[in-house]
């Protein structure tokens, strides 16, 4: 049996991201670390000047990229943005996110593609290397392999003084403690290498790399996954596709191996089951902060 993962199909994985983002519970809808920690550690630390470079990676539809534009224009007149994304959805709905202020002082560039043909694309390129002030990477280097290498190309990338904004998964955090469950259940047929990073694995890469120093901020996102334990629920289908990274997830694996897993997703590495019933995933994630010397 072949497993399709679901990075590999962009169309399924906005699909189920937005069933994902759906049950966000009690949380900001995208990876914020908030106005007044964003100020201090990012936008204080960009150079003042009239226009910067920003890269993000994985955008997705562009939320938190366009709240991040927003505040870092407080210091500057203007901003080239550079979008790399694999879904077109995804980016159309970025798109519609440009209105006012962005739309008058923010131009961008978008790229239909992932960060590895990006850099593929960039490499082979004979005109100038450009580079950036800021670059935002929000939960899209765990399809980059975990070797260190895309970290060091984006730090590369960075202009002298330029910020690195990576959202990561934590250590402790229960998408990685499930997804390592997934991985176990499926034994050999099993060669996902999505979850190519976790915080203390970037932290180790920064401490060796000697080019920047960092901050590192904790965050919690809650995801009510009770739909994952409806028989017939689409959307616990979803959600569960997004969890596992593998489209059809419930189509793939028998059911006594889903029953053991849906009874590890709701086990305190988890999650906690509220007084009401609700199931409530707990994802326990990092913001890495890296600025260039």
């Amino acid at each position: 049996m072949s497993l399709r993962y679901l990075q590999n199909f962009p169309s399924h994985y906005w699909k189920s991201y937005r069933g994902l983002r759906d049950n966000f519970y009690e949380c900001p809808l995208e990876y914020d670390i908030g106005n007044e920690a964003f100020q201090t550690m990012v936008v204080d630390v960009l150079p003042k000047q009239e226009s910067l470079n920003a890269l993000g990676i994985g955008s997705g539809q562009g939320e938190l990229d366009c709240i991040n534009m927003g505040r870092m224009l407080t210091r500057v007149s203007r901003i080239d943005n550079t979008v790399v994304e694999p879904s077109l959805e995804a980016i159309e709905v970025y798109k519609s996110l440009f209105s006012g202020d962005l739309s008058d002082r923010v131009t961008t560039s978008w790229y239909q593609e992932t960060f590895q043909e990006y850099q593929k694309r960039r490499e082979s390129s004979t005109g100038p290397t450009e580079k950036f002030h800021f670059i935002s990477a929000v939960h899209s280097l765990y399809y980059t392999g975990s070797d260190g290498s895309s970290i060091g190309y984006l730090i590369d990338l960075l202009e002298k003084d330029g910020v690195l904004f990576i959202a990561i998964q934590n250590d402790e955090s229960g998408f990685i403690k499930f997804f390592g469950k997934v991985a176990e259940s499926y034994g050999p047929l099993y060669n996902n290498t999505t979850q190519g990073y976790t915080t203390s694995q970037v932290v180790k890469l920064l401490d060796a790399d000697g080019r920047v120093t960092y901050n590192v901020v904790k965050n919690r996102h809650n995801i009510d996954v009770t739909a994952c334990f409806e028989a017939d629920s689409s959307k616990g289908s979803l959600v569960l596709d997004f969890l596992t990274h593998v489209v059809d997830f419930k189509s793939t694996i028998s059911q006594n191996v889903l029953e053991s897993l849906l009874d590890y997703l709701k086990s305190p590495d988890c999650s906690e089951i509220l007084s009401d019933g609700r199931i409530i995933f707990h994802e326990d994630w990092d913001a890495i902060i890296i600025t260039k010397k």
